[in-house]
C-alpha cells in the first residue's frame, strides 16, 4: 500500500521535472509537452486492454474473466493517475500562459475538463443513471478525436 502512495507522489512530481530543461528559456511550455506525453502514455494501456478484451471474448479462449478483470483494474488505476497528471500539467501550462489564450486553447481546456469530470464521475458516482451517462460521454470516440485535433492545432499554432 505504501508503494502505491509513493508511486502516486512520484507521478505528481512529473510536471516539476519539466523545469529541469536548461536548454530552453520557456519552461512553462515544457508543461504542455509533459501533459501531451503523459496523456499519450495513459491512453496506450487502456486502448490495448480494450483490444485484448475484445479479442479474448470473440475467440472464447485465453485468459479467464477473473484474470482480465484484475489486470483491467490495475490498468484503469494507471490510466486515472497518468491522466490526472496530464490534466493538471496541461491546466498549469494554460494558466501560466493565459496571456496567449485563444479560442483553440479555451476549447482545449473545456474539452479536457469535460473528459476529466466525466471520468471522475464514472469512477466515483454511485447512481446507475449517472454512471451510464458518464460511460457514454467518457467513452465517446468523437470526444477523443476532438481532443487530439485540438491538441494538434494548438501545437501547430503555438510554434
Amino acid at each position: 500500500m505504501k508503494k502505491r502512495y509513493f508511486l502516486v507522489f512520484l507521478l505528481l512530481l512529473v510536471p516539476i521535472s519539466a523545469f529541469a530543461d536548461n536548454g530552453r528559456n520557456n519552461d512553462v511550455q515544457n508543461l504542455g509537452w509533459v501533459a501531451i506525453g503523459t496523456g499519450i502514455v495513459a491512453m496506450i494501456p487502456i486502448i490495448a486492454s480494450h483490444k485484448i478484451k475484445k479479442y479474448v471474448t470473440s475467440n472464447s479462449a485465453g485468459m479467464s474473466t477473473v484474470e482480465t478483470s484484475s489486470a483491467y483494474k490495475s490498468i484503469l488505476n494507471l490510466h486515472i493517475i497518468l491522466n490526472s497528471v496530464a490534466y493538471f500539467a496541461g491546466m498549469a501550462h494554460g494558466i501560466l500562459l493565459v496571456r496567449h489564450m485563444d479560442s483553440i486553447s479555451l476549447s482545449l481546456a473545456i474539452t479536457m475538463t469535460v473528459i476529466m469530470i466525466s471520468g471522475i464521475l464514472l469512477k466515483y458516482s454511485q447512481t446507475r443513471n449517472i454512471k451510464l451517462f458518464n460511460r457514454l460521454l467518457h467513452g465517446q470516440i468523437l470526444l477523443v478525436i476532438l481532443l487530439v485535433v485540438l491538441i494538434s492545432i494548438h501545437v501547430i499554432i503555438m510554434f
